[in-house]
């Protein structure tokens, strides 16, 4: 474990130093909260040992900085001080520090500390693994149930695809055959004597007419660039699904990057579109969006979640609207249906783990538990409307910018 001591006293900062590596850890030191603030935004630290009172930016400002921001693991936060007003321990839990010890501390007392907040660390990495592992869960969950549907996708372009390479072989054994009239034509014109150039030009030419005429060799010609463009966009279709059901599939990497919502719905669409295309038209109204600070992978499973539902609450045959803005540093989505709607007592229950009306077979219970938890992980909200046999409407706002 990575240990940051911000000490700016040099005496005090070495003594620090010395007790934490004594223990097996790895430590890097700072003079001050600003430059301690870059070291935690740049290395993987989970424990930091800071004093209060220090130049450019004191330890309480430290502990605000760290606490506020949307960082990827827990920091665990021991702060020293000569402080020793109880209303002083007050202001530093309150900033976000975990832990409050005061000057000139006992060595034993600080490593039980660090060892009392090395059991906290585990403990967030423990549940953090865990919902990773929940989440993959319920998106495998969710493949599965697209299994049938993306082989059928896969399928109508490689039956056509093969069909048309089937046809295309007939049409090079027609115009193989073809060349090899022109051919022996062309050699007959070398070897033939002027007395009978004519007649034998003549034989040949019957035989080339007879066999275009048979083969319909205008329509071949024709036909052949249409075959090729036919199975050209049949291999791009096939290869757009393979590729966007393995980005979906994927664990990912769990790092903020610069995304296209837009794009991510589309994407979306395209690996569930036998699930719906079925059961209802979808309508796009998709705005002009700012780049979004995000976990891509993890919003489009918020997509593919509701855009599944929608489908299965339409019983035969309905709409699904789907629209995007930007308003005030936030993206909108706004995913809506014709289906079945929603009873009014289980509207307020249809975020809790493992609730769901769906007949058994059908549904986890987790789809909506994990939207909602990943929505609230991109600092965002997740409304949602509902009148029992008129539909549903979902509401998404995702701020553009999420810090790391």
């Amino acid at each position: 474990m990575k240990i940051l001591i911000v000490e700016d006293d040099p005496v005090s900062q070495r003594l620090l130093e010395k007790i934490v590596r004594r223990e097996g850890y790895d430590t890097i030191t700072a003079t001050n909260g600003k430059g301690a603030w870059k070291i935690v935004k740049k290395e993987k630290v989970k424990l930091v040992i800071t004093d209060w009172m220090m130049p450019k930016m004191d330890g309480l400002k430290l502990c605000r900085e760290i606490r506020q921001a949307n960082l990827p693991r827990y920091v665990y936060i021991i702060l020293l001080t000569a402080k020793d007003q109880a209303e002083d321990a007050v202001a530093a839990l309150d900033a976000g520090a975990d832990d409050y010890m005061r000057k000139p501390f006992n060595p034993d007392e600080l490593k039980a500390r660090i060892l009392a907040g090395k059991r906290i660390i585990e403990l967030e990495d423990s549940q953090k693994n865990a919902n990773a592992q929940l989440l993959q869960s319920e998106k495998m969950a969710s493949v599965g149930q697209l299994a049938s549907g993306v082989a059928h996708e896969i399928n109508n372009p490689t039956g056509f695809v093969s069909s048309n390479l089937k046809t295309l072989t007939d049409y090079q054994n027609d115009i193989n055959n073809l060349i090899k009239l022109y051919r022996k034509l062309v050699t007959d014109l070398k070897e033939a004597n002027l007395g009978n150039l004519s007649s034998d030009i003549e034989k040949h030419l019957e035989q080339i007419a007879s066999l275009e005429d048979e083969a319909d060799i205008d329509f071949i010609l024709e036909d052949i660039m249409d075959l090729i463009s036919d199975c050209e966009e049949g291999t791009e279709r096939i290869k757009k699904i393979v590729l966007d059901l393995k980005d979906f599939a994927h664990p990912g990497e769990d790092k903020i990057q610069s995304t296209d919502i837009n794009n991510g719905i589309e994407t979306t669409l395209n690996v569930v579109w036998n699930e719906l295309k079925y059961k209802a038209i979808v309508n796009k109204e998709l705005g002009k969006l700012p780049m979004v600070k995000c976990y891509p992978q993890q919003l489009n499973q918020v997509f593919m979640n509701l855009f599944i539902n929608a489908a299965q609450a339409i019983e035969k045959h309905g709409e699904i609207s789907i629209s995007t803005w930007a308003d005030n540093g936030f993206v909108k989505i706004e995913i809506g249906d014709t289906g079945s709607g929603i009873d009014k007592k289980n509207l307020g229950r249809i975020f809790d783990p493992f609730f769901t009306t769906k007949d058994v077979g059908k549904g986890t219970g987790l789809g909506l538990n994990v939207a909602y938890n990943i929505i609230k992980k991109h600092n965002g909200t997740i409304d949602v409307k509902s009148q029992v046999g008129k539909g549903t409407v979902f509401k998404i706002g995702v701020p553009v910018n999420l810090s790391k």
